[in-house]
């Protein structure tokens, strides 16, 4: 263990009780806030890198508008026939 590390130990052995609870709550908030922005770091550089990538449903609604268009031209075209 680091000396830094060992004198934290020693000083967390000095709080009673209710500071110790308290500085548990403080870490462990800290701790939530900083997985919290290590995991929005993560997703904002997928998105960038992924950002022209169409989704399953994307492109699942693209080739759906393709048939529409398709349908109604054949149906303009039999149309003027």
């Amino acid at each position: 263990m680091s000396a830094t590390l060992n004198s934290i130990v020693e000083q967390w052995r000095t709080l009673n009780p209710t500071q110790r609870r308290q500085l548990r709550e403080m870490l462990e908030r800290e701790s939530q806030a900083t997985e919290v922005a290590e995991r929005d770091r993560l997703i904002e550089s997928i998105m960038g890198k992924y950002a022209d990538v169409r989704t399953s449903s994307d492109e699942f609604n693209r080739q759906k508008q393709d048939e529409i268009a398709l349908e109604n031209r054949r149906f303009t075209d039999a149309g003027e026939r």
